[in-house]
Protein backbone atom coordinates (compact mmCIF):
# COMPACT_ATOMS: atom_id res chain seq x y z
CA UNK A 1 0.00 0.00 0.00
CA UNK A 2 1.17 3.10 -1.04
CA UNK A 3 1.53 6.04 1.63
CA UNK A 4 -0.71 8.84 1.14
CA UNK A 5 1.21 12.36 2.09
CA UNK A 6 -1.42 14.67 1.17
CA UNK A 7 -3.25 14.71 4.36
CA UNK A 8 -2.48 16.06 7.82
CA UNK A 9 -5.80 14.33 9.90
CA UNK A 10 -4.55 13.33 13.33
CA UNK A 11 -5.64 11.01 15.74
CA UNK A 12 -4.88 10.25 19.65
CA UNK A 13 -5.82 6.84 20.43
CA UNK A 14 -6.80 5.69 23.94
CA UNK A 15 -6.67 1.85 24.37
CA UNK A 16 -4.63 0.11 27.75
CA UNK A 17 -3.70 -2.50 24.81
CA UNK A 18 -1.51 -1.93 22.08
CA UNK A 19 1.40 -3.36 19.69
CA UNK A 20 3.42 -5.51 21.01
CA UNK A 21 0.81 -7.04 23.01
CA UNK A 22 -1.07 -10.46 21.60
CA UNK A 23 -4.19 -10.56 22.89
CA UNK A 24 -7.07 -9.37 20.43
CA UNK A 25 -8.36 -6.05 21.38
CA UNK A 26 -4.52 -4.55 21.12
CA UNK A 27 -3.52 -6.73 17.82
CA UNK A 28 -6.58 -5.62 16.42
CA UNK A 29 -6.15 -1.82 17.34
CA UNK A 30 -2.32 -1.90 15.88
CA UNK A 31 -3.42 -3.61 12.41
CA UNK A 32 -6.43 -0.43 12.43
CA UNK A 33 -3.63 2.23 12.66
CA UNK A 34 -1.09 0.86 10.65
CA UNK A 35 -3.51 0.92 7.43
CA UNK A 36 -4.29 4.58 8.47
CA UNK A 37 -0.94 5.94 9.11
CA UNK A 38 -0.48 4.04 5.64
CA UNK A 39 -3.50 6.42 4.49
CA UNK A 40 -1.39 9.57 6.17
CA UNK A 41 -3.08 9.79 9.67
CA UNK A 42 -0.71 11.19 12.24
CA UNK A 43 -1.29 8.70 14.74
CA UNK A 44 -0.38 8.58 18.55
CA UNK A 45 -1.05 6.12 20.58
CA UNK A 46 -1.71 6.01 24.50
CA UNK A 47 -1.58 2.65 26.05
CA UNK A 48 -0.60 0.75 29.89
CA UNK A 49 2.52 -1.61 29.90
CA UNK A 50 1.93 -4.71 28.82
CA UNK A 51 0.09 -7.15 31.29
CA UNK A 52 -0.79 -10.11 29.21
CA UNK A 53 2.07 -11.56 27.28
CA UNK A 54 5.33 -10.08 29.25
CA UNK A 55 8.41 -11.94 28.24
CA UNK A 56 10.48 -10.34 30.57
CA UNK A 57 11.56 -8.01 28.10
CA UNK A 58 10.87 -4.37 29.06
CA UNK A 59 8.85 -2.64 27.01
CA UNK A 60 10.28 1.18 25.79
CA UNK A 61 7.91 4.11 27.34
CA UNK A 62 8.13 5.38 24.21
CA UNK A 63 8.44 4.06 20.37
CA UNK A 64 7.96 4.49 16.98
CA UNK A 65 5.93 1.38 15.12
CA UNK A 66 5.07 1.87 11.55
CA UNK A 67 4.95 5.77 11.87
CA UNK A 68 2.43 5.48 14.96
CA UNK A 69 3.78 6.84 17.94
CA UNK A 70 3.27 4.99 21.35
CA UNK A 71 3.14 6.62 24.83
CA UNK A 72 3.30 3.77 27.08
CA UNK A 73 1.96 5.80 30.80
CA UNK A 74 2.35 4.57 34.48
CA UNK A 75 -0.03 1.69 35.49
CA UNK A 76 0.28 -1.44 37.10
CA UNK A 77 0.64 -4.37 35.12
CA UNK A 78 -0.84 -7.84 37.24
CA UNK A 79 -1.28 -10.67 35.29
CA UNK A 80 -4.82 -9.89 33.28
CA UNK A 81 -6.23 -13.46 34.44
CA UNK A 82 -5.96 -12.31 38.22
CA UNK A 83 -9.63 -9.70 38.79
CA UNK A 84 -8.46 -7.50 41.03
CA UNK A 85 -5.23 -7.00 39.59
CA UNK A 86 -7.22 -6.79 36.28
CA UNK A 87 -9.38 -3.47 38.00
CA UNK A 88 -6.25 -2.18 39.19
CA UNK A 89 -4.17 -2.00 35.96
CA UNK A 90 -7.47 0.01 34.43
CA UNK A 91 -7.77 2.40 37.44
CA UNK A 92 -4.01 3.27 37.15
CA UNK A 93 -4.36 3.72 33.83
CA UNK A 94 -7.72 5.85 33.16
CA UNK A 95 -6.07 7.88 35.75
CA UNK A 96 -2.87 8.40 34.08
CA UNK A 97 -4.47 9.14 30.90
CA UNK A 98 -6.66 11.96 32.50
CA UNK A 99 -3.43 13.78 33.64
CA UNK A 100 -2.12 13.18 30.20
CA UNK A 101 -5.19 14.82 28.64
CA UNK A 102 -5.94 17.41 31.82
CA UNK A 103 -2.31 18.71 30.56
CA UNK A 104 -2.28 17.91 26.92
CA UNK A 105 -3.99 20.61 24.09
CA UNK A 106 -4.47 17.73 21.52
CA UNK A 107 -5.28 18.97 17.96
CA UNK A 108 -7.28 15.73 16.29
CA UNK A 109 -9.87 14.01 17.73
CA UNK A 110 -9.58 10.97 20.14
CA UNK A 111 -10.65 7.26 19.64
CA UNK A 112 -11.54 5.53 22.81
CA UNK A 113 -12.40 2.10 23.61
CA UNK A 114 -14.19 0.40 25.95
CA UNK A 115 -11.04 -0.68 27.17
CA UNK A 116 -11.50 0.33 30.41
CA UNK A 117 -15.25 0.42 29.87
CA UNK A 118 -15.00 3.52 31.98
CA UNK A 119 -12.09 5.77 30.10
CA UNK A 120 -14.63 7.45 27.49
CA UNK A 121 -15.73 8.92 30.72
CA UNK A 122 -13.20 11.11 31.24
CA UNK A 123 -13.02 12.08 27.77
CA UNK A 124 -16.74 13.17 28.05
CA UNK A 125 -15.95 15.31 31.36
CA UNK A 126 -12.92 17.15 29.65
CA UNK A 127 -15.22 18.00 26.48
CA UNK A 128 -18.10 19.08 28.67
CA UNK A 129 -15.65 21.74 30.64
CA UNK A 130 -14.38 22.50 26.97
CA UNK A 131 -10.89 21.24 27.91
CA UNK A 132 -11.19 18.28 25.63
CA UNK A 133 -11.56 17.20 21.92
CA UNK A 134 -14.20 15.62 20.30
CA UNK A 135 -13.95 12.29 20.99
CA UNK A 136 -15.41 8.58 18.84
CA UNK A 137 -16.49 5.82 21.50
CA UNK A 138 -15.10 2.60 20.24
CA UNK A 139 -17.56 -0.34 21.71
CA UNK A 140 -15.79 -3.65 21.65
CA UNK A 141 -18.25 -4.32 24.70
CA UNK A 142 -21.39 -3.61 26.52
CA UNK A 143 -21.22 -2.89 30.16
CA UNK A 144 -22.62 -3.16 33.14
CA UNK A 145 -24.70 -5.73 30.85
CA UNK A 146 -21.86 -8.00 30.11
CA UNK A 147 -20.69 -7.88 34.23
CA UNK A 148 -24.62 -8.22 35.23
CA UNK A 149 -25.25 -11.57 32.46
CA UNK A 150 -21.52 -13.01 34.15
CA UNK A 151 -22.80 -12.32 37.42
CA UNK A 152 -19.69 -10.56 38.53
CA UNK A 153 -22.38 -7.57 39.67
CA UNK A 154 -26.03 -7.54 40.01
CA UNK A 155 -28.14 -5.86 38.12
CA UNK A 156 -29.53 -2.94 40.51
CA UNK A 157 -26.68 -2.57 42.44
CA UNK A 158 -25.20 0.93 42.93
CA UNK A 159 -22.19 -0.54 41.02
CA UNK A 160 -24.59 -0.70 37.92
CA UNK A 161 -26.58 2.07 38.35
CA UNK A 162 -23.82 4.10 38.42
CA UNK A 163 -21.98 2.25 35.42
CA UNK A 164 -25.62 3.36 33.39
CA UNK A 165 -24.80 6.73 34.71
CA UNK A 166 -21.18 6.93 33.06
CA UNK A 167 -22.89 5.39 29.78
CA UNK A 168 -24.96 8.30 29.83
CA UNK A 169 -22.33 11.23 29.87
CA UNK A 170 -19.75 8.94 28.11
CA UNK A 171 -22.81 9.04 25.08
CA UNK A 172 -23.89 12.05 25.40
CA UNK A 173 -20.92 13.78 24.58
CA UNK A 174 -19.65 11.49 22.27
CA UNK A 175 -18.88 12.84 18.50
CA UNK A 176 -19.87 9.37 17.47
CA UNK A 177 -20.34 6.08 18.63
CA UNK A 178 -18.97 2.78 16.27
CA UNK A 179 -20.36 -0.21 17.38
CA UNK A 180 -19.20 -3.85 16.09
CA UNK A 181 -22.08 -5.39 15.44
CA UNK A 182 -25.88 -5.15 14.18
CA UNK A 183 -27.35 -6.19 17.11
CA UNK A 184 -24.93 -4.27 19.25
CA UNK A 185 -25.77 -1.04 17.49
CA UNK A 186 -29.65 -2.41 18.67
CA UNK A 187 -28.84 -2.27 22.24
CA UNK A 188 -26.66 0.93 22.16
CA UNK A 189 -29.59 2.51 20.53
CA UNK A 190 -31.63 1.37 22.72
CA UNK A 191 -29.77 2.64 25.72
CA UNK A 192 -29.41 6.09 24.36
CA UNK A 193 -32.93 6.24 23.44
CA UNK A 194 -33.68 5.19 27.33
CA UNK A 195 -30.73 7.61 28.67
CA UNK A 196 -33.25 10.55 26.73
CA UNK A 197 -30.24 11.51 24.87
CA UNK A 198 -31.74 13.89 21.91
CA UNK A 199 -29.27 13.42 19.14
CA UNK A 200 -30.41 14.95 15.77
CA UNK A 201 -27.31 13.80 13.83
CA UNK A 202 -26.44 10.37 12.96
CA UNK A 203 -24.16 9.26 16.01
CA UNK A 204 -24.36 5.77 16.30
CA UNK A 205 -22.02 3.58 13.11
CA UNK A 206 -21.46 -0.01 12.74
CA UNK A 207 -18.31 -0.84 11.52
CA UNK A 208 -17.70 -4.34 11.23
CA UNK A 209 -14.67 -6.40 12.74
CA UNK A 210 -11.68 -6.88 10.66
CA UNK A 211 -8.86 -9.16 10.13
CA UNK A 212 -5.45 -8.29 8.49
CA UNK A 213 -6.19 -10.54 5.45
CA UNK A 214 -3.51 -9.05 3.82
CA UNK A 215 -0.73 -10.55 6.33
CA UNK A 216 -3.32 -13.89 6.79
CA UNK A 217 -2.09 -16.33 3.82
CA UNK A 218 -3.55 -19.93 3.76
CA UNK A 219 -0.60 -22.78 4.19
CA UNK A 220 -2.11 -25.38 3.59
CA UNK A 221 0.63 -27.90 3.12
CA UNK A 222 2.99 -30.55 5.23
CA UNK A 223 5.75 -28.07 5.19
CA UNK A 224 3.87 -25.79 7.78
CA UNK A 225 5.77 -25.45 10.69
CA UNK A 226 3.18 -26.00 13.81
CA UNK A 227 3.05 -29.29 12.03
CA UNK A 228 6.41 -30.29 13.19
CA UNK A 229 6.17 -28.34 16.27
CA UNK A 230 3.64 -29.87 17.73
CA UNK A 231 2.99 -33.12 15.98
CA UNK A 232 -0.01 -31.91 14.04
CA UNK A 233 1.16 -33.76 10.18
CA UNK A 234 -1.75 -35.52 8.76
CA UNK A 235 -4.41 -34.71 11.78
CA UNK A 236 -7.75 -33.00 11.44
CA UNK A 237 -7.49 -29.91 12.76
CA UNK A 238 -10.58 -28.50 15.15
CA UNK A 239 -8.97 -24.76 16.24
CA UNK A 240 -10.01 -22.34 19.24
CA UNK A 241 -7.59 -19.20 19.25
CA UNK A 242 -7.68 -16.57 21.34
CA UNK A 243 -9.41 -15.34 24.19
CA UNK A 244 -11.21 -18.43 26.53
CA UNK A 245 -12.87 -15.61 28.71
CA UNK A 246 -15.88 -16.28 30.69
CA UNK A 247 -18.42 -15.26 28.57
CA UNK A 248 -17.20 -18.10 25.99
CA UNK A 249 -19.01 -21.37 25.70
CA UNK A 250 -16.51 -23.36 26.28
CA UNK A 251 -18.39 -25.63 28.35
CA UNK A 252 -20.25 -27.54 24.92
CA UNK A 253 -17.03 -27.61 23.40
CA UNK A 254 -15.49 -29.98 26.09
CA UNK A 255 -18.95 -31.86 26.46
CA UNK A 256 -18.70 -32.71 22.61
CA UNK A 257 -14.80 -33.47 22.91
CA UNK A 258 -15.59 -36.48 25.29
CA UNK A 259 -18.36 -37.10 22.42
CA UNK A 260 -15.49 -37.44 20.15
CA UNK A 261 -13.11 -39.41 21.85
CA UNK A 262 -13.13 -42.41 19.36
CA UNK A 263 -11.50 -40.16 16.72
CA UNK A 264 -8.06 -40.16 17.17
CA UNK A 265 -7.09 -38.76 13.87
CA UNK A 266 -9.28 -35.22 15.31
CA UNK A 267 -7.12 -33.17 17.15
CA UNK A 268 -8.59 -30.06 19.14
CA UNK A 269 -6.08 -27.23 19.53
CA UNK A 270 -6.50 -24.36 21.80
CA UNK A 271 -4.73 -21.48 21.12
CA UNK A 272 -4.73 -18.59 24.33
CA UNK A 273 -5.02 -17.35 27.25
CA UNK A 274 -7.99 -16.59 29.52
CA UNK A 275 -9.85 -16.99 32.57
CA UNK A 276 -11.69 -20.75 31.35
CA UNK A 277 -8.25 -21.78 30.19
CA UNK A 278 -7.45 -24.02 33.54
CA UNK A 279 -10.51 -25.48 33.76
CA UNK A 280 -10.95 -26.91 29.78
CA UNK A 281 -6.66 -28.29 30.95
CA UNK A 282 -8.13 -29.90 34.15
CA UNK A 283 -11.39 -31.49 32.60
CA UNK A 284 -9.04 -32.91 29.62
CA UNK A 285 -6.79 -34.48 32.25
CA UNK A 286 -9.58 -35.46 34.33
CA UNK A 287 -11.01 -37.33 31.21
CA UNK A 288 -7.89 -38.43 29.32
CA UNK A 289 -8.40 -36.31 26.28
CA UNK A 290 -5.20 -37.16 24.51
CA UNK A 291 -6.11 -35.74 21.51
CA UNK A 292 -6.41 -32.29 23.09
CA UNK A 293 -3.72 -29.73 23.12
CA UNK A 294 -2.82 -26.59 24.64
CA UNK A 295 -0.80 -23.78 23.93
CA UNK A 296 -0.47 -19.61 24.42
CA UNK A 297 -0.58 -16.93 21.91
CA UNK A 298 1.83 -17.00 19.14
CA UNK A 299 3.85 -14.55 17.54
CA UNK A 300 2.08 -12.01 14.94
CA UNK A 301 4.15 -13.34 12.63
CA UNK A 302 3.16 -16.96 13.04
CA UNK A 303 -0.54 -16.00 13.24
CA UNK A 304 -1.02 -17.23 9.50
CA UNK A 305 0.50 -20.39 9.67
CA UNK A 306 -1.36 -21.17 13.04
CA UNK A 307 -4.74 -20.60 11.33
CA UNK A 308 -3.81 -22.25 8.19
CA UNK A 309 -3.29 -25.46 9.41
CA UNK A 310 -7.07 -25.53 10.93
CA UNK A 311 -9.55 -27.82 8.91
CA UNK A 312 -11.88 -26.05 11.11
CA UNK A 313 -12.36 -22.91 13.15
CA UNK A 314 -14.06 -23.00 16.69
CA UNK A 315 -15.75 -19.32 17.76
CA UNK A 316 -18.11 -19.14 20.77
CA UNK A 317 -19.98 -16.73 23.00
CA UNK A 318 -22.73 -17.85 26.11
CA UNK A 319 -26.30 -17.29 25.35
CA UNK A 320 -27.15 -13.47 26.30
CA UNK A 321 -24.13 -12.71 25.44
CA UNK A 322 -25.47 -11.40 21.83
CA UNK A 323 -24.80 -7.56 21.10
CA UNK A 324 -22.49 -7.29 23.77
CA UNK A 325 -19.66 -8.63 22.51
CA UNK A 326 -18.15 -9.87 19.16
CA UNK A 327 -15.77 -12.58 19.15
CA UNK A 328 -13.49 -10.87 16.71
CA UNK A 329 -11.43 -14.40 16.19
CA UNK A 330 -13.92 -15.23 13.63
CA UNK A 331 -12.66 -13.11 10.68
CA UNK A 332 -9.17 -14.65 11.30
CA UNK A 333 -9.94 -17.46 10.64
CA UNK A 334 -12.35 -16.76 7.30
CA UNK A 335 -9.36 -14.96 6.17
CA UNK A 336 -7.19 -18.13 6.36
CA UNK A 337 -10.21 -20.20 4.55
CA UNK A 338 -11.09 -21.30 7.38
CA UNK A 339 -14.75 -22.85 8.24
CA UNK A 340 -16.22 -21.87 11.41
CA UNK A 341 -18.48 -23.78 13.50
CA UNK A 342 -19.78 -21.15 15.76
CA UNK A 343 -21.28 -22.02 19.28
CA UNK A 344 -23.66 -18.96 19.77
CA UNK A 345 -27.08 -17.62 20.09
CA UNK A 346 -28.55 -17.10 16.55
CA UNK A 347 -29.41 -13.42 16.59
CA UNK A 348 -25.62 -12.64 17.25
CA UNK A 349 -23.70 -11.01 14.89
CA UNK A 350 -21.51 -13.88 13.98
CA UNK A 351 -24.03 -16.27 13.69
CA UNK A 352 -25.72 -14.12 11.22
CA UNK A 353 -22.70 -13.64 9.21
CA UNK A 354 -22.05 -17.39 8.86
CA UNK A 355 -25.29 -18.08 7.66
CA UNK A 356 -25.50 -15.18 5.41
CA UNK A 357 -21.93 -16.08 3.76
CA UNK A 358 -22.17 -19.71 4.03
CA UNK A 359 -18.90 -19.93 5.87
CA UNK A 360 -19.62 -22.74 8.41
CA UNK A 361 -22.32 -24.10 10.61
CA UNK A 362 -24.39 -22.35 13.85
CA UNK A 363 -24.67 -24.59 17.20
CA UNK A 364 -27.12 -24.28 19.53
CA UNK A 365 -25.48 -23.41 22.88
CA UNK A 366 -25.43 -26.49 25.11
CA UNK A 367 -26.10 -28.89 22.07
CA UNK A 368 -23.54 -31.21 22.24
CA UNK A 369 -24.79 -33.52 19.66
CA UNK A 370 -25.21 -30.61 17.29
CA UNK A 371 -21.52 -29.59 17.66
CA UNK A 372 -20.42 -33.43 17.20
CA UNK A 373 -22.18 -33.57 14.10
CA UNK A 374 -21.13 -30.34 12.80
CA UNK A 375 -17.30 -31.82 13.48
CA UNK A 376 -18.20 -34.89 12.19
CA UNK A 377 -19.96 -33.39 8.99
CA UNK A 378 -16.94 -31.50 7.86
CA UNK A 379 -14.18 -34.52 8.86
CA UNK A 380 -16.35 -36.84 6.68
CA UNK A 381 -17.13 -34.67 3.61
CA UNK A 382 -14.16 -32.59 2.62
CA UNK A 383 -15.73 -31.29 -0.58
CA UNK A 384 -18.17 -29.27 1.60
CA UNK A 385 -15.31 -28.50 3.73
CA UNK A 386 -13.49 -26.64 0.98
CA UNK A 387 -16.74 -25.02 -0.45
CA UNK A 388 -17.14 -22.98 2.94
CA UNK A 389 -13.59 -22.39 2.93
CA UNK A 390 -13.73 -20.84 -0.30
CA UNK A 391 -16.70 -18.61 0.94
CA UNK A 392 -15.20 -17.98 3.98
CA UNK A 393 -12.02 -15.98 2.16
CA UNK A 394 -14.25 -14.75 -0.34
CA UNK A 395 -16.66 -12.66 2.06
CA UNK A 396 -13.21 -11.38 3.93
CA UNK A 397 -12.23 -9.70 0.77
CA UNK A 398 -15.19 -9.10 -0.27
CA UNK A 399 -17.15 -7.22 2.91
CA UNK A 400 -15.22 -7.62 5.87
CA UNK A 401 -11.42 -6.98 4.55
CA UNK A 402 -9.32 -4.79 7.35
CA UNK A 403 -8.90 -2.21 4.19
CA UNK A 404 -12.83 -1.91 4.56
CA UNK A 405 -13.37 -1.25 8.16
CA UNK A 406 -10.06 1.75 7.88
CA UNK A 407 -11.38 3.21 4.97
CA UNK A 408 -14.97 3.78 7.54
CA UNK A 409 -12.46 4.91 10.10
CA UNK A 410 -10.94 6.89 7.99
CA UNK A 411 -13.82 8.83 6.74
CA UNK A 412 -15.23 9.51 10.29
CA UNK A 413 -11.49 10.76 11.28
CA UNK A 414 -11.65 13.46 8.56
CA UNK A 415 -14.80 14.53 9.11
CA UNK A 416 -13.60 15.16 12.94
CA UNK A 417 -10.50 17.03 11.88
CA UNK A 418 -12.09 19.10 9.42
CA UNK A 419 -15.11 19.84 12.16
CA UNK A 420 -11.76 20.68 14.26
CA UNK A 421 -10.30 23.43 11.73
CA UNK A 422 -13.79 25.02 11.26
CA UNK A 423 -14.14 25.43 14.63
CA UNK A 424 -10.38 26.69 15.41
CA UNK A 425 -10.48 29.47 12.78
Amino acid sequence: MEKNNNSTYKLLLLCQLFYPELVSTGQTLTELCEVLADKGVEIEVVCAPPSVMNSGKKVKRRMVHHDIHIKRVWATSFPKLNFLGRVINQLTYALSVFLFLLFKRNKGPILVLTNPPFLAFFCALLRKLKLGSPYIYLIFDVYPDTAVNLGVIKKNSLLSRLWEWVNKISFMHASKIIVIGRCMKDIIETKIKKYGIQRTDNTVHMIHVWSDDQHIQTNKNEKNPFNVRWGLAGKFIVLYSGNMGRFHDMETIMEAISELSDFKNIVFLFVGEGHKKAWIMDYAKRNNHSNCQFHSYVKREELPDLLSIADVGIVSLLEGQEGLSVPSKAYALMAAGVPVVAIIPSLSEIARMVTEENCGMVVRNGDVQGLKNAILTFYNNRDLLKRLANNASKSIAEKYSLESAANSYYRIIKDLNLKISQEAQ
